[in-house]
């Protein structure tokens, strides 16, 4: 840790600077921390870089994309700004040894150990490249190593630089010693294979201590990349074949981080006593290493703890000692309170709303006399509200209440004070698991009432939860690693899958999925499987519409196939793109198969008779087309295109300077896109003349604008912009507390969306005002979804939450 130099940054963005950490390919690395004291490590971009605009674009699209990265095995990327005076990453600081300073300083790391660590990096590229990237610099400096396992950073970073102008002469992407030949070649084209390369390199320096390639200067490097074999002297037998494997010259003849995961997973779960953490592994001077850097950052002797805006390190104050609690749970006679706030209470939350705080349920089960009981697979079979007593502090700890501003209903854990009187209320019943603004509840839409009165609740996976949940007959469809099939009513589960699922589709009574190289059909109704077919490939991409099924392979590939039986029906091999991902995938589109490839956008009949057509739109990937009436429309690049379905001739184009891939939005007579400029255009559906345009500031995702009930949607970073569709006045703007994720959800006049604070906020379409609020223990994944007036969400926390669209978790009173 270095200290900070007059020259260097007090803060960037939101974080206040600690130290400098070091530096890298793109420029300087700082250690600084949030306003809520969390720990960041921050990447800045050099000088030559942040003047290139095409960099700033796709880098802004690529640290999209990072964000969507989940996995137990990577450091997550906290927050960004690629439009920024110096652009800069801020990614979860973690205080680990690096593999590259582990293996120096206690040595080559047996056989096993190797198996452990290779694993888990595996897994981290799984991750990596179901979120469309590739690494490109997979090194042991990138790979940080903790109790639980191998941490992967930076990816995301170098695949940016790659893209630029700039890569074929100034800037060196990857590291000789472990990138692929092909990335020597031309670090632009690479796909995950080159990852796999990179790992095959890492083992070798694993097990070895030294890297696979060692020249005397980075050119001689890669010559010998180029024309050598691997130097894998001192490499265990029991590790050659799987390391031979992965640095095969060819890249379609490696394994897949999936393959190596199947081929290691056999050593490390044949011990009985291994519990997969680095004790079961790692020599004991590794141990201690890990153990060493895990500590506390702390002034050296003789320094006194820098305060903020100086220069080093902030120490954080000890936290404050609770007063001793009676047996009774109340503070004993002499310890004084703050006025108006709980007992013990610790220091008032950065996320209380509108004087509202939150007091999310213990993590873990509920303590009682007996042992609790779990649901098979260690989920729980549904998550109904908790009644109100059912959570007990735990020993030694006070209950806190917090109550909703004139309102007698309580929110969060413990019993109710021995003066309190239950007073009738006619306020709809509160769970113990959501925030709430002290506003008067909607109204909603007069609806029937049901037979059953329906609740809220909340279903917990074993895994990650990902992606944006499927709502069809009645049913929730949730991925994670399986599909999980829950019951709407209830929150049972119904059923899951039997295999993993990269990729999903829901049309016609059937479930449609793929675990990578296989694509399996189940009934939407009870789960029995259909059909099941191998692929030459990795379905990345998947969709399904009037019996058909469009899957887009890695490496360029595009199948359509027979949803009845999984029957191919044509294929194409010309669909290669630099980002490979469920966005730029081919689709199926109004009774036509829509793909981009060889900088054309090609439309196929679905039935296998052929091309139909070809258009040229350049070669940056465009986005889904949108059809109405005979044109579609799509957007590639910097213009929005209007074009004929049936023969591809254009009606109209529309010149917009950084539209990308942002899918286009209809409504009545209007077509609606949003740049990463943050500009909204209202274009003429007949003609493309420009009607109007909003500001709203830069944006770093590709989700499309979200049009309903005469207004026009569209987020920037942490606020969401409404504007009137027919004149584009600004209406109101919503700032959230974090990133807009995803897409926001309209209905029935509200607005529900997701925001990296780990909440779902709902809010009036007419003014913008908060309704409710529910907080989880975990970042949003995708985006909600509403229907029939309830909202579904999946969290990190690995909890999908159902939730009435009008009260939240409170159940409507009849």
């Amino acid at each position: 840790m270095d200290q900070l130099t007059a020259h260097d940054p007090r803060r960037i963005g939101p974080f206040e600077v600690l130290g400098r950490l070091g530096a890298g390919g793109m420029g300087l690395v700082y250690l600084a921390r949030s306003a809520a004291g969390r720990r960041v490590a921050i990447k800045t971009v050099r000088g030559e870089l942040a003047e290139d605009e095409l960099f700033r674009v796709r880098f802004a699209r690529e640290i999209a994309a990072a964000k969507t990265v989940g996995g137990f095995y990577t450091a997550a990327v906290v927050d960004a700004d690629a439009d920024a005076r110096v652009p800069w990453l801020a990614t979860a600081y973690i205080p680990a040894p690096s593999l590259e300073d582990l293996v120096e300083e206690c040595g080559p790391l047996p056989a096993g150990a190797t198996r452990w660590l290779i694993a888990g990096i595996a897994e981290a590229l799984q991750s990596i490249h179901a979120a469309g990237l590739v690494h490109r610099d997979l090194k042991p400096s990138n790979v940080l190593v903790v109790e639980d396992g191998p941490k992967v950073i930076d990816f995301g970073i170098a695949a940016g630089v790659s893209s630029t102008r700039l890569t074929m002469t100034n800037v060196a992407v990857g590291t000789p010693a472990y990138m692929s030949p092909e990335q020597a070649r031309d670090s632009r084209a690479v796909r995950g294979a080159s990852d796999v390369f990179s790992l095959g390199s890492l083992m070798v320096f694993c097990a070895t201590g030294h890297p696979p390639y060692r020249g005397s200067n980075p050119v001689e490097t890669v010559f010998q990349l180029l024309r050598e074999e691997p130097d894998l002297s001192g490499m265990p037998p029991e590790l050659m074949d799987l390391v031979r494997a992965c640095m095969r010259q060819a890249p379609e003849h490696r394994p897949t981080p999936e393959q190596i995961q199947a081929e290691l997973a056999p050593h490390l779960f044949s011990r009985d006593d291994a519990s997969g953490e680095a004790g079961d592994w790692l020599p004991p001077d590794a141990l201690a290493l890990i153990e060493r850097k895990r500590r506390p950052i702390r002034p050296a002797a003789g320094q006194s703890a820098p305060t903020g805006g100086q220069s080093g390190l902030s120490v954080p104050p000890p936290p404050p000692q609770r007063p001793p609690v009676s047996q009774a749970g109340a503070p004993q006679a002499g310890v004084s309170q703050a006025p108006g706030r709980p007992p013990h209470a610790g220091p008032e939350d950065p996320r209380t709303h509108a004087g509202v705080r939150h007091e999310a349920p213990p993590a873990g089960p509920v303590h009682t006399a007996a042992p609790p009981v779990r649901a098979p697979d260690h989920e729980a079979a549904t998550a109904k509200i908790p009644s109100k007593n059912k959570h007990r502090a735990p020993t030694g700890a006070v209950p806190v209440e917090v109550r909703l501003s004139g309102a007698s209903v309580r929110i969060g854990p413990g019993p109710r004070a021995e003066h309190e009187q239950a007073a009738p209320s006619t306020a709809p019943a509160e769970t113990d698991w959501v925030r709430r603004t002290p506003t008067a509840p909607p109204v909603p839409p007069q609806q029937p009432a049901p037979a059953v009165r329906w609740r809220p609740w909340r279903f917990r996976m074993s895994n990650d939860v990902w992606g944006t949940p499927v709502v069809a007959d009645g049913t929730l469809f949730v991925s994670s690693f399986e599909v999980h099939a829950l019951d709407i009513a209830s929150g049972e589960r119904r059923y899951k899958t039997r295999d993993v699922a990269w990729a999903l589709a829901v049309d016609a009574g059937r479930l449609h999925a793929a675990d990578g190289p296989h694509l399996y059909t189940v009934d939407v109704a009870d789960g029995a499987e259909r059909w099941r077919t191998s692929l030459d490939g990795w379905v990345y991409s998947l969709s399904a519409a009037d019996g058909v099924l469009c899957c887009g392979v890695r490496g360029g590939g595009v199948q359509l196939r027979s949803a009845a039986n999984g029957a191919e029906l044509w294929r194409a091999d010309d669909a290669q793109q630099d980002y490979e991902s469920p966005q730029s995938g081919p689709v199926l589109v109004a009774g036509a198969a829509y793909y981009h490839g060889g900088g054309r956008l090609r439309c196929v009949d679905p039935r296998g008779a052929g091309l139909r057509w070809s258009f040229p739109v350049g070669e940056d990937v465009p986005s889904h087309p949108v059809e109405r009436g005979g044109v579609l429309y799509v957007t590639a690049g910097t213009r929005v295109y209007a074009l004929d379905a049936a023969t591809g001739a254009e009606r109209w184009r529309f010149e917009a300077p950084v539209v990308l891939f942002t899918p286009p939005t209809l409504d009545a007579d209007a077509v609606y896109v949003a740049d990463y400029l943050g500009t909204v255009y209202a274009l003429d559906a007949a003609t493309g003349l420009d009607r109007w345009r909003g500001v709203t500031g830069s944006r770093q995702g590709a989700e499309p604008v979200v049009v309903g009930d005469g207004m026009v949607l569209v987020g920037s970073g942490e606020v969401l912009y409404a504007f009137e569709a027919a004149t584009g006045r600004e209406r109101w703007r919503y700032t959230a507390r974090g990133e807009i994720v995803g897409s926001p959800a309209l209905a029935d006049g509200l607005v529900h969306l997701g925001s990296r604070d780990h909440s779902l906020h709902t809010l009036d379409l007419a003014s913008g005002q908060l309704r409710w609020e529910l907080g989880t223990k975990g970042e949003l994944t995708g985006s909600p979804v509403a229907v029939g007036g309830r909202v579904f969400v999946g969290s990190k926390d690995r909890c999908v939450y159902a939730l009435d669209a009008f009260y939240g978790t409170a159940v409507p009173a009849r």
